[in-house]
């Protein structure tokens, strides 16, 4: 996968693995992580949801890979993070009211 290949990826159909890649690193490197509310993990979720596209929309128009347009670059970077915190957060977050059988 060239730089360019990977720019593409993490602005758009990559961020989940992105994001669950980026996650794993934080848990084991810190432990403090461990020690928040399921609130405050799904929040860290949700900001490198839209994190990682937005970045990876700066890069890839600051080194030419994009043109940089609202509609072309980072709409649908925003779309991508949207649908990866989106699904992300209805897979993990368990169903509410449904007791130890969720």
């Amino acid at each position: 996968m060239t730089f360019q290949e990977f720019v593409k990826y993490a602005a758009g159909p990559g961020v989940s693995m992105i994001v669950a890649m980026l996650l794993a690193l934080v848990v084991e490197w810190m432990p403090s992580f461990d020690q928040l509310q399921p609130k405050q993990k799904r929040l860290v979720f949700f900001a490198l949801s839209f994190a990682v596209p937005v970045a990876a929309a700066v890069v890839g128009t600051y080194t030419g890979i994009f043109d940089g347009s609202w509609d072309s670059t980072f709409w649908p970077a925003l779309v991508a993070g949207f649908a990866a915190s989106g699904i992300g957060t209805l897979v993990h977050t368990p169903r509410m009211g449904a007791g130890d059988n969720a």
